[in-house]
């Protein structure tokens, strides 16, 4: 048991709350795991005894030492101090940010392995920031500290990171990309963490999917299907990753297009043009115009993002219109992108998400 002036004494001297948990709302297996992770002096039979129930324990954390405290009370007057000690030294005075970068490519497909060792050194202080070496080859993490709180300027400094890393494949001829990129706000007091890149492993191939690997080698579309998705898996650009499964979609659901025009419509349409003064002398200008409207590829009956549309819907179950949005969808923000840079990403996610599935869906439906 504390008193008031002694807890403040505590906070002058640089003790931190680090949890106040209330014994009452646990069970004893709980309050077992409590005890063992926080090693405290209190035991599981103090914890229980009838006395304590409605105790809370506080434990308090000296930063520098890592000394701990452990306060065993039911006071209100405490317990009020130290949820507001908790709210002031959980109040945000800043943001920390961790951007995980890799090396990645070059200027031809035959690129080797970048060891960054001197580049990142070269780097390290650089507008304050601070360049560390991953624990991969090729890779390296950049921290920097911010007093905003305004997470729209963590997107800014994001850029200006981008922008760093431009010029940087530039000066060494070697592709720069933020594989992942963490925002967590500083409290005032206290500890804060990043998450980390997930990591998993890979379970054994069962002899179902042997079986299937080899229906898949067997098929031109399924072949088309599985090194599409493979493909897009290895591209770290979103604009990439959409367009590889763009053409693994279009080979897999494209049939052919039916022509708008008939035969004998073309030959009267022509016919026609021919009396236009303009045009009855200008056989070049007639032959382009024949072409152009017996093309089913370009005057068509039913286009074609509404074929593939009709395809896709059958194969996941799903409606014609629904379909046929997000396939339109897929197809503008391929259009776009190879024609411009830009930042649409939650757009071409749910693009690459409907692709992914479709073909999936796809190879899982011809199993």
């Amino acid at each position: 048991m504390v008193s008031l002036e002694e807890l403040e004494k505590l906070f002058e001297d640089g003790y931190r709350v680090v949890t106040s948990y209330p014994i009452l709302n646990h069970t004893p297996q709980e309050i077992h795991g409590f005890i063992s992770f926080f090693k405290t002096e209190l035991s599981l039979q103090e914890a229980l005894h009838p006395s304590n129930r409605n105790k809370n324990v506080v434990v308090l954390s000296h930063i520098p030492t890592g000394h701990q405290v452990e306060v065993l009370t039911s006071d209100q007057a405490i317990l009020n101090r130290i949820n507001k000690r908790i709210e002031y030294q959980n109040e945000p005075i800043g943001m920390a940010i961790r951007a995980q970068c890799l090396a990645l490519g070059g200027r031809s497909t035959y690129g080797g392995v970048s060891h960054l060792d001197r580049l990142v050194e070269s780097l390290d202080g650089l507008w304050g920031w601070e360049f560390k070496l991953g624990d991969a080859v090729g890779a390296f993490n950049v921290f920097i500290k911010l007093d905003q709180t305004d997470r729209e300027y963590g997107e800014l400094v994001r850029e200006k990171l981008l922008l760093l890393l431009d010029c940087l494949a530039i000066i060494q001829n070697v592709g720069f990309y933020i594989k992942q990129f963490s925002c967590t706000f500083r409290p005032r007091i206290g500890l804060y963490c990043f998450a980390g890149m997930r990591e998993e492993m890979l379970r054994p191939v069962t002899p179902e999917e042997i079986n299937n690997i080899e229906a898949i080698l067997s098929f031109d579309k399924e072949r088309l299907a599985a090194r599409g998705l493979n493909q897009s898996y290895l591209e770290n650009c979103m604009p990439s990753r959409l367009s590889m499964l763009w053409a693994a979609t279009e080979h897999v659901f494209r049939s052919k297009s039916e022509p708008l025009l008939t035969k004998d419509e073309i030959n009267q349409i022509l016919e026609s043009a021919k009396n236009v003064e303009s045009l009855k002398n200008d056989p070049d200008r007639l032959d382009k115009l024949k072409n152009a409207i017996s093309d089913p590829g370009r005057v068509f009956l039913k286009g074609r993002n509404r074929i593939m549309a009709e395809n896709m819907a059958r194969i996941m179950n799903i409606s014609e219109e629904s379909a046929y949005s997000k396939v339109s969808k897929a197809s503008k923000l391929r259009g776009k992108n190879v024609h411009q840079l830009s930042d649409d990403w939650d757009a071409l996610r749910e693009a690459e998400k409907f692709l992914q599935e479709a073909l999936l869906s796809y190879l899982k439906r011809r199993k």
